[in-house]
Parts: C-alpha cells; sequence; structure tokens
C-alpha cells in the first residue's frame, strides 16, 4: 500500500483533454478524485483490496471433498439405505452415500509466472495510454477472466450417477442449478445485463447540449 501511495503521489498525470469532455465517465471521476487533494490518497485502499482480489483470484481455491460415512473405532460400518435410492451399490461405492451432496472441486490455480505477464502486458498497455478510458480495460479484463479458475463438479461421480442414485425433486434440481454449474454465474450475468442496460439507456435517453453547439445532442460514452 505504501507503493501506491507514492505512485499515486508522484505518478498522477492527467491528460488535459481528459478534464475538457464531459461526455466521458472519467470525466467525472477525476472531477470527484480532484475535489480535495486527500481523496485520491483515501481510495488508496480500495486500490490495494481490487488489486489483492484479482491476483488471488487468479490462485483458485482449495479441494472440497465430499464427507465420508461415519465409521466405528472397531468396525467400519455401512450407510443405511436411502428411502429414495434403490439402485444396488458397486463395487468401489462403499463411501458413496447419494444424501450427501455431490463433491465440488475447484480448477488448479495459475502459476505465480501466469499472473506476473498479466500484470506486466497489462501496465504495458494502460500505463503507458496518455488517456484513461474504461473500454482500455476490456483486453486485461477479458484475460483474466478467462483465467479464473470455476469451481465444477467431477464427471460421473458429481454428475449421472449422483442423480441416478437420488430420484428427489429437490435434490435434482440442486444438482442442475448449483452443484453442477457454477451458480456465481448468474451473479455475473445479471450484473452485465444491469450495467449494459444503464449505459445504453444514458446514452439514448441522457443526451444534452453544449452551450456553445445549440441542437447538437451530446451523448454519454465510454
Amino acid at each position: 500500500m505504501a507503493i501506491m501511495l507514492l505512485i499515486v503521489r508522484f505518478n498522477t498525470i492527467v491528460h488535459p483533454f481528459t478534464l475538457a469532455d464531459n461526455r466521458h465517465y472519467m470525466f467525472y471521476v477525476f472531477r470527484l478524485l480532484f475535489r480535495h487533494p486527500s481523496i485520491k490518497y483515501l481510495v488508496v485502499p480500495i486500490y490495494f483490496i481490487c488489486a489483492w482480489a484479482a491476483i488471488t483470484g487468479l490462485g483458485g481455491l482449495p479441494n472440497v471433498q465430499t464427507p465420508k460415512q461415519p465409521e466405528s473405532t472397531a468396525i467400519r460400518r455401512r450407510a443405511p439405505e436411502h428411502p429414495d435410492s434403490r439402485t444396488t451399490r458397486k463395487k468401489g461405492d462403499r463411501d458413496f452415500d447419494p444424501r450427501l451432496p455431490p463433491p465440488v472441486f475447484w480448477h488448479r490455480g495459475h502459476n505465480v509466472s501466469t499472473a506476473v505477464l498479466w500484470l506486466g502486458a497489462t501496465a504495458l498497455s494502460l500505463v503507458t495510454a496518455p488517456l484513461v478510458e474504461p473500454r482500455y480495460f476490456i483486453m486485461p479484463w477479458l484475460i483474466w477472466r478467462l483465467h479464473m479458475p470455476s469451481p465444477l463438479p467431477t464427471g460421473e461421480l458429481a454428475g449421472k450417477r449422483w442423480l441416478k442414485k437420488s430420484r428427489s425433486c429437490p435434490v435434482r434440481l440442486q444438482a442442475i442449478f448449483y452443484a453442477k454449474h457454477d451458480h456465481r454465474l448468474w451473479l455475473e450475468f445479471a450484473w452485465f445485463l444491469f450495467v449494459n442496460y444503464k449505459v445504453c439507456y444514458v446514452f439514448l435517453f441522457e443526451g444534452f447540449e453544449w452551450p456553445q453547439e445549440k441542437g447538437k445532442v451530446q451523448r454519454f460514452m465510454w
């Protein structure tokens, strides 16, 4: 965080065009940051948290295993048959119980070199740009998002075999909409849909006029 404070102190460069065109969203961002000399330093913790979340997100999370059946100190007891399950247990299914949720595993995270290369390429494309616009972050964000580890169940055990062992409707719905898919994608889709709706709405219906250009509608843009 100390390094970020030094960067903000000695390397905050604002292009004159950024503060001259009020059709761009960055015009209002920098106007807010420069409202008081201390504001640009107060937002440094936000930069730090976002950077930490972006970098650690590439590393993934540890595996989440399905809990095993309880066992006695002397004899390993066999789990009772589930009333919804009428299939016979197969060889190798000693620890399998359809009452338990399917195991979920995270894709293995990336190495440090991946994060370093991504940070280097992003810095070269953004730091050297004289202007700053949200659209400049599209490619770095796209590369980052494609490399984000996702929780996905392991093939047969988490999918077909587990579904066949349970005939409960709630359990099947949980497997289809939650266990077999990354449920965070629904939230991500809703968030992107909301952002795009607001941007399009502002562009189409929130136009304004400059005093020096009467009759010409100016529109907000990325």
